[in-house]
């Protein structure tokens, strides 16, 4: 990955390795839906990116054995009042702050009158996008031009794999085979019938659409009953977000 081999020419590769872990995590599980796993995942990439803050405006930063306690007006008053880049004191943490605060606030780490939504992970995930993408930035000695690249490539735009908004379903892909489908389809409405699944992704064929929800229970990915209805194992999802994370 080009952007922690920038990061590494002026971070500690251990604080690199831990921010572009937790950062890929946020995106992968956005991809994937998983709202609130994608906003839990969130925390550890503040958590990363605070100990980065520490090091190059303290001089040192906290280990990853040791808690870094709350996050609060007061450590935002810190960094601000260090010595350094301003978008390293003020920029960057106000953005983690309001990660923070997200993660904290709406049901995430804790029961909330909001729960664990798209619009919230969504924030979420191009605001993680933006602090990396100022890190690739204040890290890099490259011309302006390949700095510009690589920020506009770290901060595209996310394409999500299914289009599922409750009126439409679509999966968004012209390549995947049926099999694969009828799987994602499972995996977003999980314990409906075979009838149902063979309309969400357009097959035709109900006779060879049954012959292969036969073979995908007996390759253990799915339990398919005799009344029609069918529920994805666990198997079956560790197949399909392994897929989508491809996609």
């Amino acid at each position: 990955m080009q952007v922690e081999l920038l990061l590494k020419e002026r971070f500690p590769e251990e604080l690199v390795r831990h921010i572009v872990l937790s950062y890929k995590e946020v995106e992968r599980n956005y991809k994937l839906s998983q709202w609130k796993v994608s906003e839990l995942d969130a925390g550890h990439f503040v958590e990363s990116v605070r100990r980065l803050l520490e090091h190059e405006l303290l001089g040192a930063y906290t280990s990853f054995s040791d808690s870094l306690g709350s996050f609060s007006s007061a450590v935002l008053a810190k960094y601000e009042n260090a010595r350094g880049n301003e978008s390293l004191r003020i920029l960057i943490p106000r953005v983690l702050y309001g990660v923070y605060c997200i993660r904290n606030k709406r049901g995430v780490g804790h029961i909330s009158e909001v729960s664990p939504n798209e619009m919230d992970a969504t924030y979420i995930l191009y605001a993680v996008k933006w602090v990396l993408a100022e890190l690739v930035r204040l890290a890099s000695d490259i011309s302006p031009q390949d700095a510009e690249r690589i920020v506009r490539e770290t901060v595209e735009r996310q394409v999500e794999a299914v289009w599922d908004d409750g009126e439409t379903f679509m999966i968004l892909s012209k390549n995947m085979k049926a099999s694969d489908k009828a799987l994602v389809a499972l995996y977003r409405r999980d314990n409906i019938r075979d009838a149902e699944i063979q309309a969400l992704i357009g097959y035709s064929n109900s006779g060879r659409f049954k012959v292969m929800l036969k073979d995908l229970k007996r390759n253990c990915l799915i339990d398919y009953l005799e009344s029609g209805s069918c529920k994805i194992s666990p198997l079956g999802v560790v197949y399909v977000e392994g897929l989508l994370a491809l996609k």
